[in-house]
């Protein structure tokens, strides 16, 4: 009888130590999942911040664009009133150094 009680202690023991290794694991896996959160409200946060600079990036390049087109139509301007300018001096007067008047 002594040796089935033995054999009954150590599968208890056994079973003992497994319960412990599994309740260990248990709470291992537990803080795994709370990081695991931090990280994916981390990783939320970050998804809507660059989600604010791709926004505020759309924004800026419209600017940019709109910037370019006045730009151009301002050189345009500039263009044609140097145009009208050269049209209206006389080429004579334009060819006289302006000391030599």
């Amino acid at each position: 009888m002594s040796n089935d009680a033995e054999i009954l202690n150590a599968i208890l023991d056994m079973k003992t130590h497994f319960d412990r290794k599994l309740d260990q694991f248990g709470h291992r896996l537990d803080r795994v999942e709370q990081r695991l959160d931090g990280m994916d409200q981390r990783l939320d946060s970050m998804d809507q911040r660059l989600d604010g600079i791709d926004h505020r990036l759309k924004d800026l390049q419209v600017t940019v664009h709109n910037q370019g087109e006045r730009i151009s139509r301002m050189e345009g301007r500039l263009d044609e009133q140097s145009r009208i300018l050269a049209a209206l001096i006389p080429t004579r007067v334009a060819a006289v150094p302006p000391a030599a008047e």
